[in-house]
């Protein structure tokens, strides 16, 4: 049997406008994905889970930044039914203007049906271009401002589900 899984991504830049602001990463391109739910235009920041199970889930943005010569960070989390995910954030540093990075989150989460789950971020300072960066390279496939990619591990069965929600 085929367990659930999502391979999604973004083909544009997503940065900030408001500096330390938890900010929702947009996915808006559905690579392959089945018995998940998420919706390219409704809220291209939100996958629904359809089915109880251990998930693992791995975030891994395209870091970037236009300008300054101030070393400044970016921040990525998960969020899960509109709440922050403990101990999910990772940081990073962009040095100069021309940085460039690819930071790696992951996680494994029980998830139940209808949970959703959200990849979020914030820059330390707003207008030097801090953020998630799509990149279009001539002649080679676009590396995406994020790639996700998650994949339930164990279906939890309808009796372990009912204890859990008691």
């Amino acid at each position: 049997m085929i367990r659930d899984f999502a391979q999604l991504s973004c083909n544009y830049d997503q940065r900030p406008k408001k500096a330390k602001e938890p900010t929702p990463v947009a996915l808006n391109v559905n690579d392959a994905i089945t018995g998940l739910e998420h919706f390219t235009t409704k809220d291209p920041s939100v996958i629904r889970i359809k089915r109880s199970g251990l998930y693992f889930i791995i975030a891994a943005p395209q870091i970037g930044r236009k300008r300054g010569n101030t070393s400044r960070y970016v921040d990525v989390w998960m969020r899960k039914n509109g709440e922050d995910i403990p101990n999910s954030n990772i940081r990073a540093n962009l040095y100069h203007g021309t940085s460039k990075d690819v930071i790696v989150n992951q996680s494994m989460i029980p998830l139940f049906r209808e949970d959703e789950i959200q990849i979020m971020m914030s820059v330390e300072v707003a207008g030097e271009g801090l953020g998630l960066e799509c990149i279009k390279p001539k002649g080679e496939p676009v590396i995406p401002s994020i790639i996700l990619s998650m994949r339930m591990v164990e279906e939890y069965d309808e009796l372990l589900e009912e204890q859990i929600f008691q």
